[in-house]
């Protein structure tokens, strides 16, 4: 044999060594060490779940705060500004007239919800913008989006009033 050919077949033998030794011993360190690296960070993740409980829980604590500063409670939104219009007409010269169903809009594209709340209310001019300012400042249910004053006479009684029309609108993601 010349010594090209034994070089060659070093060569070969060689690798085909590397290759029996990768299948046999490499391959499996290799899956062993990345199964026990899975579970060094399964551990961690345990170990931290105390911590991130009592941050879910601080965080929590914080946002009942906000809805309570807010004057926001409860989950139906439509029945808050209902009980809200009520206390307020209570507390003031006004009468809520009617209360239609919130009308519902979702954009395709930005996949944004528009809520949009239609209701009437009854009183002197001064009321009606004391009843108006608290629900845009105090509580946290919505833009007003337009708001329409009409003075209506009561033929029978001979007595005028004024009525307020509101759209209240709420953007929801």
């Amino acid at each position: 044999m010349e010594q090209r050919t034994k070089n060659i077949l070093l060569v070969v033998g060689l690798l085909c060594i590397l290759f029996i030794a990768y299948q046999y011993s490499f391959a499996k360190t290799f899956a062993i060490s990345k199964q026990v690296s899975k579970l060094e960070y399964e551990k961690e993740k345990y170990l931290a779940a105390p911590v991130q409980l009592a941050a879910l829980t601080k965080k929590e604590l914080q946002l009942d705060e906000i809805l309570a500063k807010n004057n926001v409670e409860g989950n139906s939104l439509q029945r808050n500004l209902l009980k809200t219009l009520n206390e307020l007409s209570s507390t003031s010269k006004i009468k809520v007239i009617a209360f239609e169903e919130p009308h519902v809009y979702t954009d395709e594209i930005t996949k944004e919800v528009t809520t949009t709340y239609d209701f009437v209310l009854q009183g002197d001019y001064k009321s009606l913008i004391g009843v108006l300012y608290a629900l845009e400042q105090q509580y946290s249910f919505g833009n007003l989006a337009r708001v329409h004053f009409e003075k209506k006479k009561n033929y029978r009684t001979r007595a005028t009033y004024l009525q307020c029309g509101v759209l209240l609108q709420r953007l929801n993601n």
